[in-house]
């Protein structure tokens, strides 16, 4: 899982304008501040966009800084993607562009567009491995993608339009009425889900920019682009990738990702084969990976790592970490 340059750049821009360190933040993800000018590089892995995040919080002094900086976004951090949604039709079709495209930008964050009895609801989820490991900074990310949804609109439409109400999954804190204040609406917390619930209208306005030419061109071009991506994986990264993007606390079942790629589970099982691994292998080293990179790079407890991991108890846990590295994570946390 990654998220590209292009995304990150217009957060730290934006949050350095409230007096974020835009140099610490480049650090904490590992690059320099000329970096940030390579928009389509990738930085792998959650663990620097948490610490980017964290390190924006301490170096402003606003606890809510990615509701702040997210109100600056614009479609061009989505690069290609984000000008094919400026050719769609209507706001429905933007979203559909979006969910369709949004592995290509980042796989930490998703959006999901719905009508609903409540009327048009918009969805913004979190991979739930950053959501159980690090809630703070994933709420930062939500925050972000949320109050970043107003000026979309307004370049998409022209107009400036505010949902019924807003939904989030974290608790309410302090700044509350930083949260009505920038989504001029009623905000709930400790829901369901992160959600902006919009007339149901909303999905029908049209965009201004629509232009078929344009859409078909950017559409093609994105299409090739998604297809060479795919190709330049092996196999097994591929299906790496799936299992990361469906991973929610266990291993989805070997059905499920064999439908995700279009396969019978018999050519499934015989093609990891032909690559010399096994879904049971596979699932075991991402398990171990994730063990790994959250015992190196976060304060997580041992518990709380178990439980991201799907394991029933911790000493589950302890078992199948011994059996991998012949130590127990706390000894391995302490090597690190």
């Amino acid at each position: 899982m990654y998220t590209t340059i292009r995304v990150l750049r217009n957060l730290i821009y934006a949050a350095s304008t409230r007096g974020a360190d835009l140099q610490k933040a480049c650090s904490a993800l590992g690059i320099t501040p000329e970096g940030l000018n390579d928009a389509d590089s990738r930085v792998e892995g959650v663990v620097p966009v948490m610490n980017m995040w964290s390190t924006l919080e301490a170096s402003s002094g606003d606890p809510c800084i990615g509701l702040h900086s997210g109100i600056q976004n614009n479609p061009s951090v989505f690069g290609l993607l984000g000008y094919l949604m400026q050719s769609c039709r209507t706001v429905k079709d933007t979203y559909t562009e979006l969910q369709r495209y949004q592995q290509m930008v980042s796989g930490w964050i998703s959006y999901k567009m719905e009508v609903t009895n409540k009327g048009c609801e918009v969805t913004f989820g979190v991979n739930p491995i950053w959501w159980d490991v690090s809630p703070e900074t994933a709420r930062h990310a939500i925050d972000a993608a949320m109050s970043g949804t107003f000026n979309f609109i307004y370049i998409f439409t022209g107009r400036k339009i505010y949902p019924l109400k807003a939904e989030f999954q974290f608790p309410a804190f302090q700044s509350r009425s930083d949260y009505e204040r920038v989504f001029n609406c009623p905000a709930g917390f400790q829901k369901e889900k992160n959600l902006l619930i919009y007339e149901k209208g909303f999905a029908d306005i049209p965009i201004l920019s629509y232009d078929e030419s344009l859409y078909a061109h950017f559409a093609e071009t994105l299409r090739e682009k998604a297809a060479t991506f795919e190709k330049s994986a092996s196999f097994c990264d591929q299906v790496r990738q799936v299992i990361m993007r469906d991973f929610a606390g266990k291993i989805p079942s070997l059905e499920i990702i064999a439908a995700h790629m279009n396969m019978s589970e018999r050519s499934f099982q015989r093609k990891l084969s032909q690559h010399s691994e096994s879904y049971r292998s596979l699932g075991t080293s991402i398990k171990k990976e994730l063990a790994f990179n959250l015992l190196r790079n976060t304060d997580a407890k041992v518990h709380s790592i178990s439980d991201v991991l799907g394991y029933a108890e911790p000493s589950a846990f302890h078992r199948a970490f011994k059996s991998w590295t012949k130590t127990t994570p706390v000894q391995k946390k302490n090597d690190f």
